[in-house]
């Protein structure tokens, strides 16, 4: 295990050791973290050494871009919107709404109009007990839709493919997609690190427990966050293998993927401890289900639909990118919109 530096309240550090013996350090400004790294090189811990600095120059950056055949997407000084376009018959939350051409095509429009920075496309449900859709139907979904917004909308504007399928991911990039959206991570098809390198294209890296099908059945963690940022890292490190440029991953942990409702609260409070990868972060909460869980127990309301989330979800998304979240993937884009417009601007990231 290597060493991690864990933030606490602002300003405030805690780093853990790979030697489990050795208490946590509490750093609460930079001089103080230069005298643990120099502690750390006296004693002939260089390794250790250089991995915490790297994690501390992590930490500490606020900048990011996402670039892709001249489409720029700037991070840090807004919150950017991921607008979700669903083009299935079965999604959780608008199944059967928009997997007719015409609908998908006024829908990312609006989305666009809206404020949306990225349409989010996807061919396939992934909720809990979805059944897996054949490649071809997946295809069928997806890629006239693509070719359809790209040839009525425009070409200056980011589209990600929600797929773990590469050949879907491929075939969308030809079309016009520019950014692909893993949920597995690259982990359930092992042509798709090669086909993001092939297109040179940015790569949504998230964090999935287990499949669709099982992935809520006796869900366990050590440790939710830790876990999660082991398995970024490594997947990372995979596709950085194979060829996939280090300034093409974002990371997203994946909330509801495999998590039950505590795990997924526990990575909203704990998401400033991602930043230590160095990559922009991406976050998904809209309509989710943990969130009817909590307002269904707390406020003794019956059961609570995902169209009827939305104040919900804001409100834990207001804590996530509080913590450092730079991409918000949303179903409500102009409530989404508004609201972060707002937040942005009271902390100072928004002129008026």
């Amino acid at each position: 295990m290597n060493p991690y530096i864990v933030p606490q309240d602002v300003e405030v550090y805690r780093i853990v050791f790979s030697d489990p013996f050795k208490e946590p350090v509490i750093v609460k400004d930079e001089d103080d973290f230069k005298e643990v790294i120099s502690t750390l090189k006296s004693e002939g811990k260089s390794q250790e050494a250089k991995i915490l600095t790297q994690q501390w120059v992590n930490i500490h950056k606020s900048q990011f871009k996402i670039n892709y055949k001249g489409k720029f997407l700037n991070l840090g000084n807004k919150t950017a919107v991921m607008g979700i376009l669903n083009v299935t018959p079965d999604s959780f939350s608008d199944g059967g709404e928009f997997n007719r051409i015409e609908k998908a095509v006024e829908r990312a429009a609006q989305m666009l109009e809206d404020g949306a920075d990225i349409i989010d496309i996807g061919g396939e449900s992934t909720r809990p007990g979805a059944t897996p859709v054949p490649l071809e139907e997946e295809i069928s979904r997806v890629i006239p839709v693509i070719k359809a917004i790209r040839k009525e909308l425009g070409d200056n504007f980011l589209i990600s493919v929600d797929t773990y399928k590469s050949e879907v991911a491929r075939l969308a990039l030809d079309e016009g997609a520019d950014i692909v959206n893993d949920i597995s991570g690259m982990s359930f098809d092992p042509n798709m690190a090669e086909v993001v390198s092939r297109y040179d294209c940015p790569v949504i890296v998230n964090h999935t427990k287990g499949n669709p099908q099982n992935m809520q059945k006796n869900v366990y963690y050590d440790d939710v966050v830790r876990d999660i940022v082991d398995f970024l890292r490594n997947q990372i490190e995979y596709g950085i293998k194979h060829g996939i440029r280090n300034d093409r991953f974002i990371i997203d942990p994946g909330i509801g993927f495999g998590k039950n409702v505590e795990h997924n609260i526990e990575i909203i409070k704990r998401l400033r401890e991602f930043k230590i990868l160095g990559y922009p972060i991406l976050i998904g909460i809209s309509r989710k289900s943990f969130i009817g869980l909590i307002l269904k127990n707390l406020l003794g309301k019956e059961d609570i639909p995902p169209k009827e989330r939305l104040y919900g979800g804001l409100g834990a998304t207001a804590f996530a990118v509080l913590n450092g979240a730079h991409i918000v993937r949303t179903h409500d884009v102009k409530e989404t919109v508004e609201f972060l417009t707002m937040l942005d601007t009271i902390r100072g990231y928004r002129l008026v």
